[in-house]
């Protein structure tokens, strides 16, 4: 593979939004997972967006699929879904940076874990982007 093979599949993997989550129990914070979500292109202007998220299943039932990001106004969340049964695992209550965009490192906040299938509450979390 030349070096121009090789940029051209570097550039292939970037992400304009690619950040690494801790999602932490509230009611016992040693019980904690990490979840890797990623945008392949983010447009100048943009206040809702789907990605996608993976990480290995600690406390979540579920190891990736897709989310939905919301950062309108009154909105500001993020929602991901199981890849499987394409149910709600996690929500992400003000998952927002600067008004109307993407959050960055250090953002930190509060959500819900969700069982995909059921749909039943599980645990209240935290979260914190690394």
């Amino acid at each position: 593979m030349s070096d121009g093979d090789r940029a051209g599949e570097a550039a292939a993997d970037a992400f304009d939004f690619n950040v690494d989550v801790r999602l932490t129990v509230k009611n016992n914070p040693s019980t904690f997972q990490f979840v890797n979500m990623t945008i392949e292109t983010v447009p100048p202007g943009a206040t809702q967006l789907d990605g996608t998220w993976r990480g290995a299943p600690v406390f979540l039932l579920s190891s990736g699929g897709s989310f939905a990001w919301d950062g309108r106004a009154g909105q500001e969340f993020a929602a991901l879904s199981d890849g499987a049964s394409g149910g709600l695992v996690v929500t992400l209550a003000g998952f927002v940076g600067a008004p109307g965009k993407l959050p960055g490192r250090g953002k930190s906040g509060e959500g819900h874990a969700l069982d995909p299938v059921t749909h039943q509450f599980r645990e209240d979390i935290t979260w914190k982007i690394t």
